[in-house]
């Protein structure tokens, strides 16, 4: 006799995602072409930087610098493409700049027994300060070419965007490596328990460390797919996403702790975060509307992950067992 499985929280967020796209359709412009193409289009990138995020706060970390590394990510392929340099030459640049910038924050906190928030949270600052003090016009990059616009606005059958396609890509290949892999499953050990994975023969450092490196690739991936979008591309625009890895990771089951979720979660999660921000705009709300949400999204979130609520249910059976018994 087969057991009975119980709805789980990815079928849960996919059905809460289906109604929101149903109800937009149905109450706004949504379901037009352009309308799909441009849902497509934004939230390509933001699902492969949820999943880069996904993959840091599994092993209990956090990156606060991921937004500037999308920007410094943009403007190396931006910059590059600007002076004539084909797409087979400022893509590998940018994914590699990603993977050094997010791999440094690793290796700091490992090496110096730090932890990511506050490495990552000076790195952000460190970013803007270079930003500003560095680069060419705060990293202004004007007038760039149909050769880097040209992942960015390209589209199958007129309506699915190219960087849509790499973004299902991606989501399809870290499930696959995230479930199956030795790298995956070190990730949860890691971030479930750290000593039980040492006494397991993992090497949680070393792990964190190859973690970050991933994650750098990732970010790369979702900032190229991001800045060739457009024909103009300023890092500093870059600031804050992180927010929204960080929302649609939680919200996508990631234990904020460490230990537990699914990349199709973070998808998801990344999915329902946008289709709330287009439902706040469609109904007139301010963009600062918008950070407040995503802010009480991962209280929310965070909550949850925290509270046990086993224990709470034998506190309110305790309450309430005598008023029964009279």
């Amino acid at each position: 006799m087969t057991k009975k499985r119980g709805v789980t929280r990815e079928f849960m967020l996919g059905t809460i995602v289906l109604v929101f796209m149903v109800f937009l359709a149905l109450t706004t412009g949504f379901g037009s072409k352009s309308g799909l193409f441009s849902m497509m289009l934004d939230v390509s990138p933001t699902i492969v930087g949820a999943i880069a995020m996904s993959l840091i706060i599994l092993t209990g970390n956090i990156d606060i610098s991921a937004g500037t590394i999308l920007g410094f990510v943009g403007f190396v392929a931006a910059i590059l493409a600007k002076a004539g340099f084909p797409i087979w030459i400022f893509v590998p640049a940018g994914l590699l700049t990603g993977m050094v910038l997010a791999g440094l924050n690793g290796w700091i906190s490992v090496t110096f027994k730090v932890p990511t928030m506050v490495v990552t949270l000076a790195m952000n600052m460190v970013h803007i300060g270079f930003y500003v003090t560095f680069l060419p016009n705060a990293g202004w990059v004007l007038n760039l070419s149909d050769s880097f616009t040209f992942l960015g606005q390209g589209r199958f059958f007129g309506i699915v965007p190219y960087i849509f396609v790499i973004a299902i890509a991606v989501s399809a290949l870290f499930m696959w490596i995230v479930k199956y892999t030795k790298f995956g499953k070190s990730l949860y050990a890691v971030g479930g328990n750290r000593q039980a994975s040492i006494y397991a023969g993992i090497n949680p450092d070393r792990t964190v460390i190859l973690d970050f490196l991933v994650e750098g690739l990732l970010l790369g991936i979702a900032g190229i797919l991001k800045a060739t979008t457009a024909n103009r591309l300023m890092p500093s625009v870059f600031q804050g996403r992180e927010m929204i890895f960080i929302a649609a990771a939680v919200v996508g089951g990631f234990n904020i702790l460490g230990g537990s979720g699914k990349i199709l979660g973070a998808v998801y999660g990344a999915l329902l975060v946008y289709l709330l921000s287009i439902t706040m705009i469609y109904l007139g709300f301010q963009d600062y509307f918008q950070f407040a949400l995503q802010g009480v999204i991962i209280l929310i979130a965070v909550f949850i992950t925290v509270t046990d609520f086993s224990s709470v249910r034998k506190r309110i059976r305790k309450v309430l067992a005598p008023r029964v018994a009279k």
